[in-house]
């Protein structure tokens, strides 16, 4: 009965969402599509080709010429921003499948991924005080109304496998097959770095089996992506993450403490700010005094979670920590893009373990609410001289972190009905 009530709903809406999306273009997956063009094409140099300010709508004229020669001239343009092994691994099916066809059966597998992972959270989360048929009007409706599940199928993503990877990961953790887990969660890092951080988890729960199966899948992967590409590309990605980690990025989507902060100090200081668009998304040379008080945020907040675990009963640990350190490092990493925080959104009925059940549905609704497409709506017109869409994500997620920590820092404990061998 439970698999009828998650299936019927996840049909309807993958229904809609696919009938909405289909033919949307996908800066991203455009990216990847291109990247692995100049590979087949004898150009492995341009897949890092950047402008300077790295998010221009201007490809370099190396990639525009590709871009060109694939008829993909007038479709937005975005840096190829992934490991080197993607673009090797797309290479060959650039000249097997067009592009179109790449984009669109993207779309119908992430949203068959989305509407997994309504599911999968619940298993890893297994709240009490909501039932499952609540969850999954609960889950649904965060994907079709709030702004960052709109963000993550309006920009089809490759971070949209590695979530369900991620879901996927902690799903089979809390099963106890702990080598799939850990191998799982290594293929969401080497798509996306930041759920490098999630096996933090592993080495906390002092669980060698998960922690080894990670560092060999993450290594396996490694060697791989060296075997294929060579040193050269890594060495081009790295230099460019360190770039985009020196540079303050402003855009209507950006939720990052740091665009919020910087914009503040220009304003006071009195700065020219003629070149800020919400139309666009602009870069600026980050202040030293930003980049190390968000390097310090970044500890605090995953000090702050480590010393959380001996608090936690067996069964809340889990989703409480992958709820804690997915937040801090969508908050603090370079670029806190909304469909980052959809991960946080999946997990909120985490809050169910650790307060009280009205507590965790005020905490729940406030949270879609102002995340919610209308909300998102007026803080763009609210947005002016100061980024609103930005400051009103930066205080719903930081606040959410916030009231994760002082619940379990006030040693607030709920024995979940979860057998003790799930963790």
């Amino acid at each position: 009965m439970q698999r009828l009530a998650h299936t019927l709903p996840a049909l309807i809406w993958a229904a809609i969402v696919i009938a909405l999306f289909i033919g949307t273009p996908s800066p991203d997956l455009t990216a990847l599509y291109v990247a692995g063009a100049t590979v087949s094409q004898g150009i492995p140099e341009a897949v890092y080709a950047t402008p300077p300010d790295v998010f221009s709508a201007e490809a370099p004229p190396v990639l525009a010429a590709v871009r060109s020669g694939l008829g993909l001239a007038d479709l937005p343009s975005a840096p190829y921003l992934y490991p080197p092994l993607w673009a090797w691994l797309a290479a060959p099916l650039t000249k097997a499948v067009s592009h179109d066809a790449f984009v669109n059966a993207a779309l119908v597998l992430h949203v068959a991924m989305l509407a997994a992972a309504i599911g999968l959270s619940w298993r890893i989360v297994r709240p009490h005080g909501l039932a499952f048929r609540h969850w999954m009007i609960l889950g649904f409706a965060i994907l079709l109304l709030t702004a960052p599940a709109r963000e993550a199928l309006l920009a089809n993503s490759p971070q949209i496998t590695s979530l369900f990877a991620v879901l996927l990961a902690f799903e089979r953790y809390r099963a106890g097959a702990f080598a799939m887990a850990g191998a799982l969660l290594a293929v969401a890092a080497a798509i996306t770095l930041a759920p490098l951080f999630l096996a933090l988890i592993f080495v906390l729960e002092r669980n060698g089996r998960a922690a080894l199966a990670f560092a060999g899948m993450g290594g396996l992967l490694a060697l791989s992506s060296l075997a294929l590409a060579g040193a050269q590309p890594h060495s081009e990605f790295l230099a460019l993450l360190g770039h985009i980690d020196n540079l303050t990025v402003l855009g209507a989507t950006n939720f990052a403490p740091e665009t919020v902060l910087f914009q503040l100090a220009s304003l006071l200081t009195g700065d020219d700010t003629s070149g800020w668009s919400m139309a666009q998304i602009t870069t600026w040379p980050e202040p030293l005094w930003l980049s190390v008080l968000m390097g310090t945020l970044m500890l605090a907040a995953l000090a702050a979670l480590i010393l959380m675990r001996p608090r936690l009963v067996p069964g809340t640990a889990v989703p409480v920590l992958v709820l804690g350190i997915s937040l801090a490092t969508a908050l603090f990493g370079p670029v806190s893009w909304a469909q980052l925080y959809l991960l946080p959104l999946l997990l909120m009925p985490t809050l169910f373990h650790l307060v009280s059940r009205e507590t965790a549905w005020r905490w729940i609704i406030a949270v879609i609410a102002v995340q919610s497409l209308p909300a998102y709506m007026l803080w763009s017109e609210l947005s002016t001289a100061l980024f609103v869409t930005t400051l009103a994500g930066v205080l719903t997620f930081l606040g959410l972190l916030a009231l994760l920590a002082l619940a379990v820092f006030r040693a607030v404990r709920f024995e979940p009905d979860i057998p003790l061998h799930f963790r």
